[in-house]
């Protein structure tokens, strides 16, 4: 993911609380609300401990479990009416793996990045049907770069039995999961298969930077 769009995304999730007022009932109050918790965390000193209290409030945001059936192809993304399932090809335990491996990837590259990016001014551009789910659109723009033209970073919310949660990002038009499943769709393809997307997750898992 190319870096001005890595900190877009990542700069809309830390500033979105100071965005619109929240109302629990709709996405947008839901993403408003879930953000200014994080970003309560995030002033605080780094630590382990804050660490995992921002994993914790991750879990309130985030539907790991559909994000990555999306990012494998159940259901296809919008744009993709017909794609290969790649997540019915998997045994229980191999789930369980690319699932672990992607919510950590997700947990750290947020816990990362977040911290970089408090300093953009979030505005909402109303929210739409998004196939039965809601996409909020917001704008993101540096504060410390005023010329820099503003960035579009939309989130598409899903009535969970466990409330609101977010699905997909969509970045300048790149939805994450659409990206992820092309990613790992083209790594079926070559010779390593199911090991290679492991392989691949593992190295983004531990990538510091």
């Amino acid at each position: 993911m190319r870096p001005r769009i890595v900190l877009a995304l990542t700069a809309s999730l830390a500033a979105l609380a100071l965005s619109a007022p929240a109302h629990a009932e709709d996405a947008q109050g839901f993403i408003q609300h879930q953000h200014s918790r994080l970003t309560q965390l995030l002033r605080a000193p780094e630590s382990p401990s804050r660490d995992e209290q921002v994993n914790r409030a991750l879990d309130g945001f985030v539907d790991y479990d559909e994000l990555t059936h999306r990012s494998f192809g159940e259901p296809c993304h919008p744009s993709m009416p017909t794609c290969d399932d790649l997540w019915a090809k998997y045994s229980d335990d191999q789930k369980k793996t690319l699932h672990d491996l992607l919510r950590q990837v997700v947990e750290n590259s947020y816990r990362r990045n977040l911290q970089k990016t408090l300093d953009y001014d979030v505005t909402y551009k109303g929210s739409r049907d998004a196939g039965g789910d809601t996409r909020v659109l917001t704008e993101a723009k540096s504060k410390s770069r005023p010329r820099e033209t503003p960035l579009r970073v939309d989130y598409v919310v899903k009535q969970t039995p466990h409330g609101p949660l977010v699905v997909d990002i969509i970045t300048e038009g790149s939805s994450f999961s659409k990206n992820l499943y092309v990613q790992f769709r083209k790594y079926m393809q070559d010779a390593g298969g199911y090991d290679h997307i492991v392989a691949k997750l593992k190295e983004k898992a531990a990538k510091k930077d």
